[in-house]
């Protein structure tokens, strides 16, 4: 292969994938299990990206993105769950993020780290939703095509998502029945 064509492959991956690195680095801060990652999580989103261009059909390039970050993500933390590591009791990290990422202005004032917390005690269904919805500011279609599921369950997730997390902190105790699951998981109730 000539040195030309590498160039303009290389030329062409930027110019699709470049615009999107804020969009990719909002939705790796809240997949990294630790904010440290977080860098580390979009350049491997970036350089799987690159690995499969050619096997994309450039449709919705950000979707894309997205959908690699969050397989990355799923990927990191299998592994971590594989082979947990252990943090020193005096080891407190500071939550990633600025609070102007939370789209609600009624969640404006609200402690961000009750907010963090409140999002990482949902189920993943429904966390992933509602950050790529809400957070990272994309539509139901895509976050449907992101998530590999109808646009129907993405709403649905979403709206018992803002229910649960909104009593969270509000202060209420939610119990894992709150919408009707068990263990905190989501039953699959057929097409929503």
């Amino acid at each position: 292969m000539s040195g030309r064509r590498v160039d303009g492959d290389h030329r062409a991956f930027l110019d699709a994938t470049m615009p999107y690195l804020d969009a990719v680095y909002r939705i790796a801060r809240h997949a990294a299990a630790d904010p440290c990652a977080v860098d580390d999580l979009v350049q491997e989103t970036y350089l799987r990206a690159f690995t499969h261009f050619g096997q994309h059909r450039g449709e919705n390039t950000r979707a894309w993105l997205a959908a690699i970050c969050l397989n990355v993500a799923r990927s990191d933390a299998r592994g971590r769950r594989r082979w947990p590591v252990e943090v020193p009791e005096d080891e407190t990290g500071e939550l990633a993020g600025d609070a102007d990422e939370v789209p609600e202005q009624a969640l404006a004032a609200l402690d961000r780290a009750a907010i963090e917390a409140a999002l990482s005690r949902l189920p993943e269904v429904q966390r992933w939703c509602i950050l790529l919805m809400d957070v990272a500011g994309y539509t139901a279609a895509e976050t449907a095509h992101i998530l590999d599921c109808p646009r129907g369950t993405v709403l649905a997730r979403v709206h018992r998502g803002r229910r649960r997390l909104a009593r969270m902190l509000a202060g209420c105790r939610v119990d894992d029945t709150l919408d009707g699951s068990a263990g905190g998981e989501e039953v699959d109730r057929g097409p929503a």
